[in-house]
């Protein structure tokens, strides 16, 4: 029998993909795991208890059709602009402050291009799994000019076509319609 934790991740879970299908439509779901050390673990399940858990990000387009990309302080891959979820913010709020506080810029959410389902797991403990989930807003672009935000992002451009080393594999595959 599965941990009271993990089932109320789970059902959490399932109820905002419900509710996201309701309001959006239909939308590719990814499934993946996420391992952490047992104190990053212990942290994520004070979030989960909080109702804090989850995050989302925007693959933004501007007129031309190319797509706003980030590098985050840190790392080598781009990835669209997006970070975790403040308690009793909705996916689509997240998004939109995620993206105007790491980018500068201000969007139109046009729909849910895809959610993905997390799974996360103690490294070298036995504890049970608990659940969020990341959605990836589409959004058109509505105002702003780009900057980096200093202490997080370390660069950010506008994109007709993936970048040679991206921060997961989805942002690779994704439509790059438009020069810039």
């Amino acid at each position: 029998m599965a941990a009271p934790v993990t089932e109320r991740t789970r059902r959490r879970v399932e109820s905002s993909v419900a509710d996201l299908r309701d309001e959006y439509g239909e939308f590719e779901t990814v499934d993946k795991t996420w391992e952490h050390a047992p104190d990053q673990y212990r942290r994520l399940c004070g979030r989960a208890e909080e109702g804090a858990l989850g995050g989302a990000g925007v693959w933004l387009t501007n007129a031309d059709g190319a797509v706003l990309l980030v590098r985050n302080e840190g790392d080598e891959g781009w990835g669209d602009p997006g970070g975790k979820r403040e308690r009793e913010e909705t996916y689509r709020e997240a998004a939109r402050r995620e993206l105007r506080e790491e980018t500068g810029v201000e969007c139109e959410i046009t729909g849910v291009l895809e959610v993905h389902v997390i799974e996360h797991r103690p490294i070298d403990a036995d504890y049970p799994p608990i659940y969020d989930l990341i959605v990836i807003f589409a959004g058109e672009y509505a105002g702003g000019e780009p900057r980096a935000r200093d202490g997080e992002i370390a660069d950010i451009g506008w994109f007709s076509e993936p970048p040679s080393t991206v921060l997961y594999d989805e942002v690779a595959t994704r439509p790059f319609e438009g020069g810039a």
